[in-house]
């Protein structure tokens, strides 16, 4: 014999949602240029620093050669400007030549110098340059998208590559309005993914604070630990805690069925049985929900047999609560 009883049990609010990376780069490239060679494709996994795109370095290369070329010029005017002003200062002390002229020496060497800072400037520039011909991924993951092909001209802020990071997947999930504000970020979020035998347990990670203007949901996000098997992708499900229910519960064994109605045979003080047709909600850990039928205390009968009737007698002893 068992009795229905009040217990406490964690309310849950399941909103569905799917696992993506938390983390993803847009590669492009900074200068303009052929793509000579793409090393990767969809779906291939990639360290960070590894080389995955390669741009024709034909254009950087000449560029340096002109910014090398016009330091030497600059540098063969500014000597040569010098020379001059060490002449005509010494001319000029003899009263040889007017001080006009040596001021105007004076103003070649100092526009030779500029000249020369400024290609010295355009050369490091082109140098530097050399190093965006090769494009390496920021972060070990995954190719997700090849947006370009060899060959193809790549432009700054155009994407060529998608990588994933495979090291920072969450859940991503849409709570209601009404709900968001009961989200407890202490309490751990049960993950179930529809291609994953096993739950996983996550964690509350962020809620993004302005909600979508159409459907009035928040987006929250669910770390997810670092297992084999969870892809991108996945659909699943999230259960947050958002409090804790008091509802009647019954054992699960004590349920029978008579004349296609489901209930229980609820036993009275002098052992008469009479069967009750319950209203029932959920399962929690082996009991049943009651929401009409039966008050706390009830005496049931547990495994009732199939012989056993409304209004037949058992002989009473103490119950022990399960």
């Amino acid at each position: 014999m068992a009795t229905a009883s009040v217990s406490t049990v964690p309310r849950y609010y399941t909103a569905p949602g799917s696992v993506l990376a938390d983390e993803r780069v847009q590669l492009s490239s900074r200068i303009s240029g052929f793509i000579r060679k793409l090393a990767v494709r969809e779906g291939d996994a990639v360290r960070e620093g590894q080389v995955v795109v390669e741009i024709d370095p034909s254009d950087v290369e000449g560029a340096v050669q002109r910014a090398a070329a016009a330091r030497a010029s600059a540098q063969a005017d500014l000597a040569d400007a010098r020379v001059d002003v060490d002449k005509f200062t010494a001319l000029t002390k003899t009263g040889a030549v007017p001080m006009d002229t040596l001021r105007k020496a004076e103003v070649r060497r100092q526009v030779a110098q500029a000249r020369l800072a400024e290609a010295q400037a355009a050369l490091e520039t082109a140098n530097a340059q050399r190093a965006y011909t090769s494009i390496t991924s920021p972060v070990d993951g995954v190719v997700v998208g090849r947006l370009r092909e060899a060959g193809d001209l790549a432009t700054p802020g155009v994407p060529i590559l998608e990588i994933e990071a495979r090291n920072t997947l969450v859940f991503q999930t849409y709570v209601a309005e009404s709900r968001v504000t009961q989200l407890d970020p202490a309490q751990p979020v049960r993950v179930k993914l529809d291609a994953a035998p096993q739950a996983y347990e996550g964690r509350l990670l962020r809620v993004v604070p302005s909600a979508d203007p159409a459907t009035r949901r928040y987006e929250v996000k669910v770390s997810l630990p670092i297992a084999a098997g969870l892809l991108p992708g996945m659909f699943g499900r999230a259960q947050f805690h958002v409090g804790e229910d008091q509802p009647l519960t019954v054992p699960q064994a004590a349920l029978t069925e008579r004349g296609g109605l489901s209930g229980v045979f609820r036993v009275a003080a002098d052992g008469q049985v009479e069967f009750r047709w319950l209203r029932t909600r959920r399962q929690i850990d082996g009991r049943v929900e009651v929401t009409a039928g039966l008050v706390d205390g009830d005496r049931l009968v547990l495994n009732p047999p199939a012989d056993l009737r409304d209004g037949d007698r058992l002989a009473v002893s103490t119950p022990a609560a399960q």
